[in-house]
């Protein structure tokens, strides 16, 4: 990557960072940051952002229309993939049972472990949205919303966990750019212990 500001960039979290999508004279190109600051250094000031996090936090009401609409519009394969977003006071929680309880009594309703395993992901997008210094224009994506879109409005039956569910949305990336070369690069320039292959796809 040279020292060009990027325009517009896609955002999926990874166990690194974050794991960044862009184009880069007309090709499509992959690079981890290891914080929102760090990617900030390289955006454009009027940058379009899509992160794949969520933005906006409720105070106490658990329930976000966009969540709501995002699940109907994935109905019926895809729309567990939409999980709950606790309020921001749980998110800032440390220790997943206090979380867990602390969501029961503002809320009703319990905690997965999956989206407290976000928290930290989560509260770094929040903190970060305040930032003075930060650049671009940044909105929320879900990446399961954006496939649908691409096939059709068709929410996809395959999960992304499975080989055939990886390949029918890297095959409908195609249709957008060249994305087989960038996906090989990043997985050889990364160690699995920094991000997977789902990273890459969802932040293309």
């Amino acid at each position: 990557m040279n020292n060009s500001a990027l325009p517009a960039v896609g955002i999926d979290g990874c166990r690194a960072g974050w794991i960044v999508a862009y184009r880069h004279e007309g090709c499509v190109a992959l690079r981890l940051f290891t914080s929102l600051a760090a990617l900030n250094e390289r955006l454009a000031s009027d940058a379009s952002v899509m992160i794949d996090m969520p933005i906006g936090l409720h105070v106490a009401d658990s329930v976000r229309q966009c969540d709501v609409l995002a699940r109907r519009c994935l109905s019926p394969y895809r729309s567990t993939s939409v999980f709950g977003v606790p309020p921001r006071p749980i998110t800032r929680i440390g220790d997943y049972a206090e979380a867990n309880a602390a969501s029961h009594e503002l809320t009703g309703k319990g905690l997965s472990k999956q989206s407290f395993y976000l928290f930290p992901k989560i509260r770094e997008v929040d903190d970060w949205l305040i930032n003075e210094h930060r650049q671009g224009r940044w909105s929320e994506c879900h990446p399961e919303v954006a496939f649908a879109s691409l096939n059709g409005g068709l929410p996809l039956e395959e999960s992304k966990k499975t080989d055939l569910g990886r390949q029918q949305r890297i095959d409908l990336l195609r249709e957008v750019g060249d994305v087989d070369g960038c996906l090989a690069t990043a997985l050889e320039m990364y160690p699995r212990r920094a991000l997977l292959a789902d990273d890459c796809v969802d932040a293309l």
